[in-house]
Order: C-alpha cells, then structure tokens, then sequence
C-alpha cells in the first residue's frame, strides 16, 4: 500500500515511453545484423558439359539419345538401349547388325532380309546393295545412324574403334529432333584422346567364314591433363559361304584434345573408310 501511494504520474509516463520506444519497429531494424559476406557474394557456377561414355561394364546410367542432353535413362519414358563398349568387345560386335541380333525389337541383316522391287519386278537385296541400311526396328522401318547426335550420310558402318558406345531409341520418340526415323535412331557416342594416361593396343581376331582383323589403338599424352593425341588403324577381311564374295576394309583414325583452360576443352577428330570387293547375293 506504501509503494502505491508513492508511484506519481510523471513515473508511469516515463515507464511506458521507454516501453514504445523498445517496441518501436524503426530501432528494430537499426539493429539487425547483415549478411555474412560469403552468402551475400557467393555464385552459383556450373559444370562443365562434356559428351563422354560414362559406362562401367555393360552397365550405362546416362544417354544422349533421349534429350540431346546426358540424362538418366530412368528419367526418361522412352525405350532405349544403351550397348557399351566393352559389351560389343565380349560379343564380338563389330557393326549395327551385329548389335541388332543381340537386342530386343531390332533386326538386321542376320535375322532380316530387306529386299524391294524394281520396275521390272525383279528383287533387290538391300542387304547385299547396303547392308548398314537393312535393318528394322519394331518392325516398322529401319533406323538412322547419328554420330554426337550430329546427322551422317549412313554409308560408313560404326566401328568400335572410334566410337564408346551405340545408343539405341526406339519408335517414333527418335523424330522429336528432327534427325529420327519412325522405327528409330541409333547415336554412336564418338570416341576421343585421353588427356591422363597413355595406352597402346593390339587386337587380333578370326572367324568361321575366312574372316579376320586386326587393331591398333595409340594414346599418348603431351602435356597431363591438358594435351593428348590418338590414332587407331583397322584392317579387316570379310568373308561369305559364297565363293568368291569378300570385302577388304581400311581404317583410319585421328584424334587430338587439348585443355588451355579449366573450363575450355577444344576436340578434333579425322577419321578414314574405304572398302573394296563384292558381297555375296541373297535372293534367288
């Protein structure tokens, strides 16, 4: 009761304008604190885009087919098949033929024949005039060849010398960009020099119809991590049940990459085909 009787006006006035006072929004923000520096300056930076075979085994995560970009093949509602490189090392898959026996809804030369007529009537064999181009893919029309996803005439057949893998995508998905077929396309994932370790290899091989082949594939670095080159060669010896058919094919490929700078990467790539001789007829 004391402690009332001694509370005058002039206190509880002075009381409550340092309440508002505290209270006030203005001094509020006066004292709120600014952001640490490295928020306020940092800076998101991309990686850089690269077109590389990121394949462990016969196992291949990513693909180019599906967007044009490396993207999941989980991702994406399409069917595609990715055939690594290492897979047609082990099934001896030497062309798209050879690739079309062992997957699902394709067919070549192996298990197709890709014929037509003239205005005559007489039977054409596709697969003896241009056997890259016979094939089908569910069964509804053969597919295009793409190297990079950049389009080529389809003449040359991929080879696994220059390239790290064959990107199957089939049905019409394939023609959103313009470059696919109603059966399909297939992009050859190309091949380049390594700018870290070197590598030198041989390879030999024989077959049941008097064929063979031989390899050598050449990586040598200049400068680690910045500058490498590459060559690779190929001589091959086709032969049929049907005597005298036979072709003889050369290869040769250049590569050169170089790293000036971490985010610059400059690639090129020369490459040689030429075949000679006759293949065997297949229709009567």
């Amino acid at each position: 009761e004391k402690n009332m009787k001694s509370t005058t006006p002039a206190t509880l006035l002075a009381s409550l304008f340092a309440f508002v006072t505290a209270s006030d929004p203005l001094s509020a923000q006066s004292t709120t604190s600014a952001p640490p520096k490295d928020e306020k300056d940092s800076i998101v930076q991309l990686s850089p885009f690269e077109v590389t075979a990121d394949n462990r085994g016969y196992f291949a995560a990513n693909t180019m087919a599906g967007t044009r970009i490396g993207s999941k093949i989980e991702d994406l509602g399409a069917s595609i098949t990715v055939v690594t490189k290492e897979q047609m090392t082990d099934f001896a898959m030497l062309d798209i033929n050879d690739v079309f026996n062992y997957e699902a809804n394709t067919e070549g030369t192996g298990n197709y024949t890709e014929f037509s007529f003239n205005r005559n009537g007489q039977p054409l064999s596709d697969a003896q005039l241009e056997p890259q181009r016979a094939n089908r893919v569910r069964g509804i029309s053969s597919v295009n060849v793409t190297l990079g996803n950049f389009a080529t005439s389809g003449w040359t057949p991929i080879d696994p010398l220059n390239i790290d893998g064959v990107e199957i995508s089939r049905g019409p998905n394939a023609s959103i960009f313009g470059i696919g077929n109603a059966g399909g396309s297939v992009n050859t994932v190309p091949a380049a020099a390594n700018v870290t370790r070197n590598k030198s290899q041989l390879t030999t091989r024989v077959d049941s119809n008097d064929g063979y082949r031989a390899t050598l594939d050449i990586n040598r670095v200049f400068l680690p991590g910045k500058l490498a080159v590459r060559g690779s060669a190929a001589y091959q010896h086709d032969g049929f049940h049907l005597k005298p058919s036979g072709t003889d094919t050369r290869r040769h490929n250049a590569m050169v990459k170089y790293r000036p700078f971490k985010q610059t990467m400059v690639t090129a790539s020369y490459s040689s085909y030429k075949m000679h001789g006759n293949r065997p007829n297949v229709t009567t």
